[in-house]
């Protein structure tokens, strides 16, 4: 379980508000060494100031089609992959703040990993449950954020969505696919 941050206090606040300002930038400085992900994000902000946005959704693009293009040993393997590309999503989405980036290399990375290995895991349903499991939850994911997003940008992400949908009900996992998504898109 992760510790939270003690509050900081207002005398804290105070005497760091009466430091000079070379000795603010040392104390920034070493704790930006303590935190990467923050590093990350204020050389986003403020050096790339948002521009390499789409430099960076083309650079995980790449990264999704390298890592799905080799055959899958095991549906076990296949899934800790996709995990790994999630993960790499998730930490552009904490540096950029870009959730419409999220919904759209979520769904890049599911409909790429269906029509590269749909007849991989068709082939290995009967060691694919975990897998089947996870593939139903980042689609039940993406949806909920979807639902969030603008009506308007449903017609960019409707085709991917719709082959998702239809994989996952006719082929891949049409049992637990039936309890938890919805056949068609938008409802």
């Amino acid at each position: 379980m992760r510790k939270s941050a003690p509050a900081i206090s207002p005398e804290l606040k105070q005497a760091i508000s009466s430091l000079s300002h070379s000795e603010k930038d040392k104390l920034l400085y070493r704790l930006l060494k303590l935190n990467p992900d923050l590093v990350e994000r204020l050389q986003f902000e403020l050096v790339e100031q948002g521009d390499s946005l789409m430099q960076r959704r083309e650079e995980l693009t790449s990264r999704i089609n390298d890592m799905l293009a080799y055959e899958p040993y095991s549906p076990g393997y296949l899934m800790m992959d996709l995990r790994s590309l999630n993960g790499e999503i998730t930490r552009h989405v904490k540096h950029t703040k870009d959730k419409e980036g999220e919904i759209q290399l979520t769904l890049y990375m599911l409909r790429q990993c269906l029509e590269l290995h749909g007849a991989f895991i068709v082939t290995h349903l009967y060691r694919a449950d975990t897998l089947q499991n996870y593939l139903i939850k980042r689609m039940e994911a993406v949806l909920q954020k979807l639902r969030k997003m603008h009506e308007d940008l449903y017609v960019e992400y409707e085709a991917d969505v719709t082959y998702i949908l239809k994989q996952l009900h006719e082929k891949i996992a049409p049992k637990l696919a039936k309890k938890s998504l919805p056949e068609h898109w938008p409802e």
